[in-house]
C-alpha cells in the first residue's frame, strides 16, 4: 500500500492490525497514520506539525512512538538519511533516490528481485531480514542551484 492509493479502507485495515497487536487506536494515532500515508517520506517533525493542527495536544513523542510501532509491524519503513529519520508508508519493494544535498527522497520503481547469495551470507552466520536499495546523488533542483550559483 502506498500513499498514492491510500483510502479509508486502508485506514481501517491498519487500525485493525494495531488492535490485533494490542495497541490502542486513538484519533491522534490514526491522524499520524493518515499523515504518513498521504506524505512522501516525511520526518516525524513534519508529521507532528501536520497532526498538531487537528490535535494541538499531541506530542512529538507520540508521533515517534506511533511511527516506530508502524515500522515494527511492517506497516512503515524507517529510512535513515544523514542524521535524520524519514518514514515511508510504502512497504512494497522499491528503490529510493536520495539527494545528498537537500536530503529529499523519491521513490524509484525497480525490480528488486535480484539474485543475492543468501546461502553464502547465511554461511557466514548472518540471518538476512531484508534489504534496501538507496541510490545517492544530486537532485534536479540542487543541480540547477549549483549551476545558477556558479554563473553568479
Amino acid at each position: 500500500m502506498s500513499f498514492q492509493n491510500f483510502s479509508q479502507e486502508n485506514l481501517s485495515q491498519i487500525a485493525q492490525r494495531l488492535r490485533d497487536h494490542g495497541y490502542r487506536v486513538t484519533p491522534q494515532r490514526m491522524a499520524v497514520v493518515e499523515a504518513l500515508y498521504t506524505s512522501s517520506h516525511p520526518t516525524a517533525e513534519e508529521i507532528h506539525r501536520q497532526v498538531s493542527t487537528r490535535f494541538p495536544m499531541v506530542s512529538l513523542a507520540t508521533v515517534y512512538k506511533t511511527l516506530h510501532v508502524l515500522a515494527e509491524l511492517g506497516l512503515a519503513r524507517d529510512l535513515k538519511v544523514g542524521e535524520r529519520s524519514r518514514f515511508d508508508g510504502n512497504t512494497q519493494p522499491h528503490a529510493h533516490l536520495v539527494c545528498i544535498q537537500c536530503e529529499q527522497i523519491a521513490d524509484f520503481p525497480v525490480d528488486l528481485e535480484c539474485t543475492l547469495p543468501f546461502d553464502e551470507i547465511e554461511a557466514l552466520g548472518f540471518r538476512t531480514l531484508g534489504y534496501d536499495l538507496e541510490i545517492y546523488g544530486i537532485c534536479r533542483r540542487c543541480q540547477a542551484e549549483e549551476r545558477s550559483s556558479s554563473i553568479s
